[in-house]
């Protein structure tokens, strides 16, 4: 059985562990026939169409529907859509989903959003925290009105300086990605500050976009020259440093210590400390992304964040919200696929009280297999789930059935030896049980 754990800051792996199945049974349906909703597969929180049209009394009040760009194993193969329907959405998020459709924000803009995507729905609380952003730029904008000091470099060191001065007051912390959490505390991390400069700078009327990076993100300014400043947003002292590389590597490594253990994260979260972006240094790494695909960083980090609590549906949703606004964040696609198989594989233990959900593991494999038939963990774990479930129905001397999940099993993996073998064992018994009984 393969738990997928995405990477580690530095893209280690966390160790497979093997889980034992008991005997146990749930049964393919009353009449002893696979689950109706093979290809469609409904829970609280998504649903599979696969490449099914989605029809509108699918749709609820509470439901939106995202396409994904499925993964084909034959490289020449055009890549295929695969719809799905995210349920439990409420107006406002569905509303900013909605706006986002078409890559950049018509009603809202990347503070609003960001503050809608971490839950925030107090129209009062925004627009109190804005107000607070709103002073500062005015006042940094006065201050360089009178100093003589406000051309867009001058204007885009004075942002950054006052929003650590007056915001991110305290140190760098990997869970503070909401801009709630750090207008409260002034605790941050990369995504938080970097969305937090790139809403200053742009009432500040700056041409700002944030770069993106496996594990990490930071802004970039341009400038009418031509010119672009990289700014790493979770260093106070960046641009005192820019010139002495070795005080700016000691810097980086205390404003954003990397995780002690490899343990200590189970997905590559998008708030990873800047010193990875200081080793590498490596401008074809970076990704200039715009204000809605920087929202998406938000949900791909509250993936991240259920994936390591094992809420794995919640985490597929998250990942599927990322991709939606983002379609080339590959760590959210990876972190999807990942919930989805561990999610299955949760279903193939009681650990939930329902007993071995084996139809229900199986069915989401099914699901996974069509996203990305190169996902290697998706292969071995149907033959785990499938195994186990034709061993148990065996065991509890239900053969006919046992047969049946074989005929359903060598549909999805044909010629699978193990299954071949063990499916050979069941014969066997069965015939020695009918040699007995005469």
């Amino acid at each position: 059985m393969e738990t997928a754990l995405c990477p580690h800051n530095r893209l280690s792996s966390l160790p497979m562990r093997l889980f034992i199945i008991a005997a146990a049974l749930l049964f393919l349906g009353s009449n002893g026939t696979e689950r109706t909703e093979r290809d469609v597969f409904r829970s609280d929180v998504l649903t599979f169409h696969g490449n099914q049209k989605i029809s509108a009394d699918s749709l609820t009040g509470d439901s939106f529907p995202v396409i994904l760009t499925c993964r084909p194993a034959d490289p020449q193969t055009l890549p295929l859509e695969y719809s799905t329907i995210l349920r439990g959405i409420d107006p406002v998020e569905k509303a900013l989903l909605q706006d986002a459709q078409y890559g950049k924000w018509e009603r809202f803009d990347l503070f609003r959003a960001a503050m809608i995507v971490e839950g925030i729905r107090d129209p009062e609380l925004i627009r109190t925290y804005e107000a607070r952003l709103n002073a500062l730029v005015a006042k940094v904008l006065s201050t360089a009105q009178v100093e003589g000091k406000n051309s867009p470099q001058a204007l885009t060191r004075a942002l950054f300086e006052a929003m650590h001065r007056e915001i991110l007051t305290r140190t760098y912390s990997l869970d503070c990605t909401e801009l709630g959490k750090v207008m409260q505390t002034g605790h941050f991390n990369c995504v938080s500050a970097t969305i937090l400069f790139n809403c200053l700078a742009e009432k500040a009327g700056l041409d700002v976009c944030a770069l993106e990076m496996p594990g990490h993100a930071l802004s970039r300014v341009k400038f009418a020259d031509g010119i672009a400043m990289n700014l790493e947003t979770t260093c106070p002292t960046w641009f005192e440093l820019q010139s002495d590389k070795e005080r700016r590597m000691a810097t980086l490594q205390v404003v954003a210590p990397a995780l002690a253990t490899p343990e200590s994260a189970m997905a590559q979260n998008a708030a990873a400390p800047p010193e990875v972006v200081a080793e590498a240094e490596l401008p074809s790494n970076l990704r200039e992304i715009s204000p809605v695909q920087l929202v998406a960083t938000i949900y791909y980090n509250i993936g991240v964040d259920l994936l390591t609590r094992k809420c794995y549906p919640e985490a597929a949703a998250a990942n599927i919200k990322a991709l939606y606004l983002d379609k080339n964040n590959g760590q959210a696609w990876l972190n999807l696929l990942a919930s989805l198989n561990n999610w299955a594989l949760e279903l193939a233990q009681d650990n939930n009280g329902k007993g071995r959900q084996y139809d229900v593991a199986t069915i989401i494999l099914d699901q996974g297999v069509s996203l990305d038939p190169t996902y290697a963990n998706f292969r071995s774990n149907q033959t785990f789930v499938l195994y186990n479930w034709i061993r148990d129905l065996a065991n509890l001397g239900h053969f006919d059935k046992a047969r049946q999940v074989y005929a359903h099993a060598n549909q999805r993996l044909p010629d699978n030896q193990t299954l071949k073998n063990l499916m050979n064992d069941v014969n066997e018994g069965e015939a020695k049980i009918k040699q007995q009984r005469k």
